[in-house]
């Protein structure tokens, strides 16, 4: 069911339109992503749906009885109150029925023979639970956990909190209302990972639509069914979660393009014959017949390419093979340990995330390894020839005061004026950025710059704290790229789970005051966490059954032997799905390379009637194909543990 409507939605400031003609729906169960450039009108078309900014143009409708949900730049709290005392006005309502069914139980009480008055008690109380009347309060305890405020928190005052912890805040205030369609812009920000692990559950089983802005293209594949595109002014509507709609988007491009070529050389081919045979008496007719069409000819617009940031790292010399070596190490600051015991290997060539809470140590752990802080106990041994790089999360290592152009001179004097801003160019500052001193460059502007400095630096050893901060979608897979072509060694801090996933070789999880290494990326530190959970699970019930000792009715040897062959038979029926499963496969891989065979042939790629459907029927194939892929690897996990 639609609940809501953009129609012919248009915004301006000033003569051009930010974007126009902007036509949509919302179903009551929709989950999409809104994406784009920065600046194209996001979050400017999200406080238009809130009714907080009116458009030049068009209408916002909303169902009668949808109320929206939208966390503004501004908190809507009283900063006096307590964490606990502050969620709980969202069920003032509720509170003040419960008080009611309250009175009515003691009127009860006090006439037990009024039967009016009996049903009029069921009947509130019956209301009051339906509402949740008796679980708020688990409610609120469960989203303040799940948003990492312990209970040690909840007496705190607001206004004692930080700005990001009053951000996470609005969110939980926002989710405790269960509005019908929420409005979200960059809600990951401010998240650790395993909150925005919780988030991401929560919100998929979330009763209600949701619309979203947000960079983090790891939460937009978990959560978004659709993609709504804002850019050059224009919003563009694809099915499907995040890496779909690229590979959508992608393919749109290469058609239009191809399209475009296309027409372009029919109308050179015309205009060489109307040239050619306009002056011939023979022709002449002819000729002015294909001029007319010509000029009825309905135009492709040339394809749109953003302009994009070309990032390139690489190294002046090879390190040595062993580049850090960490053994029981232990940092923090004079008052405090933040981690200890910490022990890992990087080698040339490793990509080596550090992931865990905020507050944890991490940053403390590269400000170790850069030697600004001092060793707390145990030793770092650095490898031979390093050149170690350092990109900083605050991007304190630049100069406030410096021009850009300058910022870069400084560093690397012996280069020309032209080949400067060439490459500052490649960072997209325009003529006007280079000249501006770095305090007033936005933090995306400084962030690449920052990045432009370590880049021609030429290091073989990056440490990088978050370095996705600050950066849109478009900038952030041009250094995922970079730093995948990077020739040297990566130790980084993160929280982008898709940065991650995309990078790293290995996992340094910073828990409980320690830090796990884990030999795989994202996915694969997240499979082993979750088989660690099922076996501590496992450990704890067998400890429970163990407590319980149960009479046996049969032999020790029988069971034994009725054990034995129900595991015979999981483990045949494990062998069964492992072989299906790998036939199955072969047979989808076949059809994805026929499908493939038939989009390359030149008369149906410059179709794009014929190359829509196959090309949904390919990606309809890859995804069974991933599905089975995902389903043969837990069938042959399964069946190594009966080995």
């Amino acid at each position: 069911m639609i609940i809501a409507q953009g129609h012919d939605l248009e915004q301006r400031f000033g003569a051009a339109p930010l974007f126009s003609n902007v036509n949509f729906s919302i179903e009551n169960n929709a989950r999409i992503g809104l994406v784009g450039p920065n600046g194209v009108g996001k979050t400017t078309l999200l406080k238009i749906m809130t009714g907080k900014q009116e458009p030049t143009k068009g209408a916002f409708t909303v169902n009668k009885g949808i109320d929206l949900g939208y966390i503004a730049q501004e908190h809507d709290f009283d900063e006096s109150k307590s964490i606990w005392d502050e969620m709980l006005t969202v069920f003032d309502q509720l509170i003040e029925r419960g008080k009611q069914v309250e009175r009515l139980q003691y009127a009860v009480a006090d006439h037990p023979e009024d039967e009016e008055l009996l049903k009029k008690l069921d009947q509130a109380q019956y209301a009051f639970e339906q509402d949740g009347g008796y679980t708020y309060q688990a409610d609120v305890k469960s989203m303040l956990n799940g948003f990492n405020f312990p209970e040690s928190t909840w007496t705190k005052q607001i206004a004692s909190l930080s700005d990001g912890e009053k951000t996470r805040l609005s969110f939980v205030k926002l989710l405790l209302k269960k509005p019908p369609l929420l409005l979200l812009d960059e809600p990951t920000n401010y998240l650790d990972l395993s909150t925005l692990d919780w988030l991401e559950t929560f919100l998929k089983n979330y009763q209600g639509a949701i619309v979203t802005v947000s960079h983090d293209q790891y939460f937009l594949d978990h959560l978004a069914t659709q993609i709504f595109e804002l850019n050059h002014g224009t919003l563009t509507i694809f099915k499907g979660n995040y890496s779909q709609y690229v590979a959508e988007r992608e393919l749109r491009d290469r058609q239009l393009e191809a399209a475009y070529e296309k027409q372009q050389a029919e109308i050179k081919k015309e205009e060489e014959f109307i040239q050619k045979n306009i002056v011939r008496a023979s022709t002449t007719k002819q000729a002015q017949s294909r001029r007319k069409a010509l000029e009825k000819m309905e135009l492709i617009d040339p394809p749109k390419h953003d302009s994009k940031v070309r990032i390139a790292f690489n190294s002046e010399r090879p390190s040595g093979k062993e580049v850090l070596i960490l053994k029981e190490l232990a940092v923090g600051y004079p008052d405090k340990t933040m981690l200890k015991d910490i022990s890992f290997q990087v080698n040339k060539g490793d990509r080596v995330a550090i992931i865990g809470d905020n507050g944890i140590g991490k940053s403390t752990l590269l400000k170790t390894v850069m030697k600004q802080l001092p060793v707390k106990a145990g030793s770092i041994k650095y490898g031979a020839s390093l050149d170690i790089g350092y990109y900083d999360q605050e991007l304190q290592g630049l100069d406030y005061s410096k021009t850009v152009i300058d910022t870069i001179w400084d560093r690397h004097k012996e280069m020309n004026e032209k080949d400067i801003r060439s490459i500052l160019a490649s960072f997209l500052f325009t003529a006007k950025d280079i000249d501006k001193k770095v305090s007033q460059l936005s933090g995306g502007q400084r962030a690449r710059l920052t990045l432009t400095v370590l880049a021609m630096e030429h290091d073989n050893f990056l440490l990088m704290d978050e370095p996705t901060n600050h950066l849109d979608i478009e900038a952030k897979e041009v250094l995922e790229k970079a730093l995948d072509d990077y020739d040297g060694t990566l130790l980084f801090v993160s929280h982008d789970r898709y940065f991650i996933n995309e990078l790293a070789n290995k996992i340094v999880v910073a828990k409980d005051g320690h830090a796990k290494i884990y030999e795989g990326n994202y996915s694969y530190y997240l499979n082993e966490k979750a088989k660690e959970a099922a076996a501590e699970n496992m450990a704890a019930s067998q400890e429970a059954n163990s407590d319980l000792a149960p009479a046996k009715n049969v032999s020790e040897s029988k069971l034994s032997y009725q054990e034995q062959k129900k595991r015979d038979s999981e483990k045949r029926k494990l062998q069964r799905q492992v072989e299906q499963a790998e036939k199955d496969i072969a047979k989808l891989e076949q059809q994805e390379t026929d499908l493939q065979e038939q989009m390359a042939d030149p008369a149906i790629a410059a179709d794009f009637s014929k190359l829509g459907p196959l090309q949904e029927e390919l990606t309809a194939v890859q995804e069974k194909i991933a599905q089975l892929s995902q389903d043969w690897e837990d069938y042959s996990l399964a069946l190594e543990e009966f080995e």
